[in-house]
């Protein structure tokens, strides 16, 4: 990226604009991840919100608006949940999940940062548990 370009996408950091861009980007990226765990096409998750299959592609791409509604009803059809988190821009917060088919941990003390060149965590139960889960920093 030359530097006229870094100095536009710079200069779009921090708007409305760039701020509601990553929030739906984060929310297709999941919704496509959770459609592909739960092998649900994308004309079968039309079916089940009873809309058409172009709507969904037009909602991955992220090519249209939708509402709160809509996310809530594509999540729900997938027999999952939708999670929607605010914070103080001083907490420098990341959010992240922990996808396991063992029930959720009851001591958050068992989660400990690794050394890594990205915000690392390594979850650890018993010595034979070794599940690990990242957050972008």
């Amino acid at each position: 990226m030359n530097q006229k370009q870094s100095n536009v996408l710079d200069s779009f950091r921090g708007t409305l604009d760039y701020e509601l861009a990553n929030v739906e980007m984060d929310f297709t990226d999941s919704l496509e991840t959770l459609m592909n765990r739960r092998g649900v096409s994308k004309s079968e998750l039309a079916r089940r919100i009873d809309t058409s299959p172009a709507y969904i592609t037009k909602i991955l791409r992220g090519s249209t608006n939708f509402t709160l509604e809509t996310m809530v009803k594509l999540v729900r059809a997938l027999d999952g949940e939708l999670h929607v988190r605010a914070c103080g821009k001083e907490d420098n917060a990341r959010w992240f999940h922990v996808v396991t088919s063992r029930p959720p941990i009851a001591d958050l003390a068992s989660i400990r940062p690794t050394i890594s060149n990205r915000m690392q965590y390594t979850l650890s139960e018993t010595a034979e548990t070794n599940d690990e889960f990242a957050a972008a920093a």
